[in-house]
């Protein structure tokens, strides 16, 4: 119904239960359709018996007892359907499937057992009819079911349930479990991560967690310089459904006297009391490692359990990964013994192949931006090559062409490391079955056509990026940071005040097309700009409120004198909500004075 585009995520469980009791007034004993997921990618179980075993449900008349029913909430007429939700029910198929050894990607000859017209049926009784494995309900019965712009998605969602270990740990950041992505603010000069919560209002700052290593269940103590909090990153690293949160403090020494050695924190939702620690391994050098620089987290073995990696800066840069069984695997990032600096990754499949990978970025020895990729396996996580694209300061994966690889977007903020234009750019590269390539590279800076504005230099345009679908049209954006932006106020030149860019994607990857500029002098948003803000210092393209697009969120690490603020700018179904921009500060949050608050966010 037109009325489920309205929902949110959150809603989805009550919705369940309405969609029984519907189900059950037709006399249908309970819901008619095996699964049902949301937009979210959340999937519940729809008819009982036993997900595992071959139940009869009422969802195609004529055919119910040949196949399995598979319903998406909302109506796809109207509504463009989610990559979350194409892969939810992708990874449904594939297990399915996979007990009974058929290909997905094959046909099959199926015979009606009702009359035609029964219950809408096109079908005559005894008839057969050769079908995809994966069809539409309009292909057997009289219905526009699943959708003008669903029914076309049929073919990737074929091609990804028939992707080797789809059945893969989904990503999360929804560490509650309330459907929702939930947001991560680092305050690494005050050793503290800030967990806010997503609502179908947006951040709950009143159920908002402040994380330090002297807070309960925390490993380890907090000393001044770890960086607790320098980095972090979401996943489900022991599957369980909720969301886990890995925290880099590359700050950290060790007990046996190794300083700045580094360590990776793991806290398991949904109450973020419970975790482990661990730091570098393997032959990396120990003093200097600096482990915990950047945290990415991916099932890079496909065992249905995410993993995290890292790496440190020291002494050549190192890489580690953590699996979800507690082995590990490490290396060097390269054969240079000085340190590396502004390391930043990402984790998607790439090639498709059904493991996810990694991308990390770099500065190296010789001040040149990096890039180099980590192909996943059914052994695990190994250096697969540096790119010929150089690397910037921030990286981010998506989808973003929606053609079921993902794809990157390097922030290349500052010329000299990246060859960008001075002001700085985001440069794309799709993601393909042989890794990445160059072929319909994207590059967008503040010159690019339909971009607002104008390049200057210094800029820092990229020096952060995230990825996420703001207006739900099925091809995900890009949210770019310029922390160093001059914008000028009542005739006075606001140096450093920083501004963002939203990059609109399409399927052919980004479009200069329709970009925004977004600062805090645009009409509607509170505040105003100042010199030195550092509006964009960290971005964040996530749906905090469950309505399946998603809502921009903006660091300011040099708001009130260094204090920072986050500003959050939610995404409606008729654009961007500026009158209802929220602005979250230390008082909100909790966070310290001086504590820079803006600095990194996740997801």
């Amino acid at each position: 119904m037109d009325n489920d585009n309205t929902l949110s995520c959150a809603e989805s469980a009550a919705r369940m239960r309405t969609i029984q009791q519907a189900h059950l007034a037709q006399e249908w004993f309970d819901v008619g359709y095996n699964f049902i997921v949301d937009k979210c990618g959340q999937i519940f179980e729809g008819r009982s018996g036993g997900m595992d075993l071959p139940v009869i449900g009422a969802h195609d008349a004529g055919f119910n007892t040949d196949t399995l029913g598979i319903s998406y909430i909302g109506n796809f007429e109207t509504a463009k359907p989610s990559r979350a939700a194409l892969d939810a029910m992708a990874r449904i198929i594939a297990w399915k499937f996979g007990m009974y050894g058929v290909d997905p990607t094959t046909n099959v000859t199926l015979t009606s057992r009702a009359d035609k017209g029964y219950s809408g049926n096109n079908v005559p009784l005894g008839q057969q009819i050769t079908l995809p494995r994966v069809f539409g309900h309009k292909d057997t019965n009289a219905t526009a079911c699943p959708g003008a712009n669903l029914y076309p998605k049929l073919g990737l969602i074929r091609a990804l349930a028939k992707t080797p270990g789809i059945s893969h740990a989904l990503a999360t950041s929804d560490y509650n479990r309330d459907g929702v992505s939930d947001l991560v603010a680092g305050t690494p000069k005050a050793n503290r991560v800030t967990v806010i919560p997503g609502g179908v209002n947006g951040p709950v700052t009143a159920s908002k967690i402040g994380l330090t290593q002297n807070s309960a269940g925390v490993p380890d103590s907090s000393e001044a310089g770890d960086s607790f909090g320098a980095s972090t990153a979401w996943g489900d690293y022991n599957g369980d459904g909720h969301a886990d949160l890995a925290i880099g403090s590359p700050g950290e020494d060790d007990t046996s006297g190794n300083t700045d050695r580094g360590q990776v924190t793991v806290m398991y939702g949904p109450t973020l009391t419970k975790g482990f620690s661990y730091t570098t391994s393997g032959t990396v050098t120990a003093a200097g490692a600096k482990l915990g620089s950047t945290v990415t987290v991916g099932d890079f073995n496909a065992d249905g359990k995410a993993d995290v990696f890292s790496a440190g800066t020291g002494k050549g840069g190192n890489w580690h990964v953590r699996f979800s069984g507690g082995a590990t695997a490490s290396g060097a990032l390269t054969s240079a013994t000085g340190s590396l600096a502004y390391l930043d990754s990402a984790s998607g499949d790439f090639n498709r192949d059904g493991y996810a990978d990694v991308a990390l970025n770099y500065r190296d020895t010789a001040g040149i931006g990096r890039v180099v990729r980590f192909a996943g396996s059914a052994t695990g996580l190994t250096k697969a090559g540096v790119l010929s694209v150089k690397g910037g300061r921030s990286i981010a994966a998506g989808d973003i062409n929606a053609n079921g690889y993902d794809d990157i977007v390097i922030g290349q903020a500052v010329a000299a490391e990246s060859g960008a234009i001075s002001g700085g750019q985001v440069t794309m590269l799709f993601g393909t079955s042989t890794g990445f390539t160059t072929t319909g590279m994207k590059v967008i800076h503040q010159d690019t056509a339909g971009v607002p504005g104008g390049n200057e230099s210094g800029d820092a345009l990229g020096i952060s990026v995230s990825i996420g679908d703001y207006d739900a049209d099925g091809y995900p954006d890009v949210l770019a940071g310029a922390k160093n932006e001059d914008l000028t106020r009542s005739g006075v030149n606001q140096v450093n005040a920083g501004n963002a860019l939203l990059i609109r994607g399409s399927s052919t990857g980004l479009t200069g097309s329709g970009s925004l500029a977004i600062s805090q002098d645009t009409t509607g948003v509170p505040g105003s700009t100042e010199s030195n803000d550092g509006f964009g210092s960290a971005v964040s393209l996530t749906d905090l409120s469950g309505y399946g697009r998603a809502d921009l969120t903006f660091g300011a690490s040099g708001e009130d004198g260094g204090d920072g603020i986050l500003m959050y700018l939610p995404s409606n179904s008729t654009g961007l909500g500026y009158a209802q921009t929220v602005i979250l500060s230390k008082t909100a949050l909790g966070t310290p004075t001086d504590g820079m608050l803006g600095q990194t966010l996740t997801p």
